[in-house]
């Protein structure tokens, strides 16, 4: 999981782009390894969730996951206004760039998220 939290951190590149106002293809690059990353992390997330959950609580655990993950994303975009509102656009997206690389800073602390191999815990079930 280290390497998977490693892998979000280039969700922050684009935002302090668009805050400094960069070229466009600077901006597109960003989000293309923004995206790259992503793929990277859910692509290991799913995976060890398939090999540490038990299967016949697997779908149960996925949902409360996707869930979680909506209804936070709903929450970030509601509390992204006023700091716009308060302090502009440019300095929202910067600061918000820094945000997103503190909490992934701060999963990366945890020793749990360092240490979780890829042994299979559960069995040969994949």
């Amino acid at each position: 999981m280290l390497i998977g939290a490693l892998a979000t951190l280039p969700i922050a590149f684009p935002m302090p782009l668009l805050g400094i106002r960069a070229p466009l293809w600077t901006v597109a690059g960003a989000m293309f390894v923004s995206g790259a990353g992503s793929d990277v992390f859910l692509a290991l997330w799913t995976t060890t969730l398939q090999r540490r959950v038990p299967p016949a609580a697997l779908s149960r655990v996925s949902s409360y996951d996707w869930f979680g993950s909506l209804a936070l994303a709903s929450c970030g975009v509601f509390a992204a206004g006023p700091p716009a509102s308060a302090f502009g656009s440019n300095i929202a997206l910067i600061g918000c760039a820094a945000f997103s690389v503190l909490a992934t800073s701060g999963a990366m602390l945890s020793s749990q998220v360092r240490t979780l191999g890829s042994e299979n815990l559960k069995g040969d079930f994949i």
